[in-house]
């Protein structure tokens, strides 16, 4: 066969749109396609009293003090948790894993919720025991948010157990403390 006639040419160029095809085809729907669900959760700790030094400690120690339903807060702190859904589509409460809820251990003591955008599907230990706040099973839209404030005794040192379905879990606190944690090389 000296040269490629006109059904020759058609056919690889057939093949070749066919390859091209399936690849697009492959990219879009990768990117465009049937995604999981995304969640952020983010937490900021506000200690409500400042001491600058042990001098001013054991001189301002009973000038100032934090109390929940006239029980004293020893090291008060305010933890605002956030958890927002960022991914496409809501979290609806069938993705609890076997209804369990979204745990949020704070290790360190609870005294109360100051306030809850979710109210029935938050739970909380009794005052004065460990701080973990449960939240759901409950429907999260897409693009809506959970905020809880919880007053605790202690810094808290947050882990996240989560039994979600099908849904990616983003800890932007934890990425925030491993940033502020490193120690830039010279």
């Amino acid at each position: 066969m000296t040269g490629w006639d006109r059904s020759d040419q058609l056919t690889a160029l057939g093949i070749v749109v066919a390859v091209i095809a399936i690849v697009v085809g492959a990219l879009a729907a990768r990117r465009w396609g049937a995604r999981r669900r995304l969640l952020r959760f983010d937490c900021i700790i506000t200690p409500l009293i400042l001491v600058p030094s042990k001098h001013l400690e054991a001189w301002s120690k009973d000038l100032i003090k934090v109390t929940y339903r006239d029980l004293e807060v020893k090291e008060p702190h305010l933890a605002q948790i956030r958890l927002r859904n960022v991914g496409p589509s809501d979290v609806s409460s069938a993705h609890f894993d076997e209804g369990k809820p979204l745990s949020i251990n704070l290790n360190c003591i609870m005294y109360g919720i100051i306030s809850s955008s979710i109210p029935t599907a938050t739970t909380t230990p009794a005052i004065g025991g460990e701080a973990i706040i449960e939240l759901g099973p409950h429907l999260l839209r897409r693009g809506e948010e959970w905020l809880v404030s919880a007053l605790v005794s202690g810094y808290p040192v947050l882990e996240i157990e989560s039994s979600l379905i099908d849904t990616d879990l983003r800890n932007d606190y934890a990425r925030r403390v491993d940033e502020a944690n490193e120690v830039p090389i010279p």
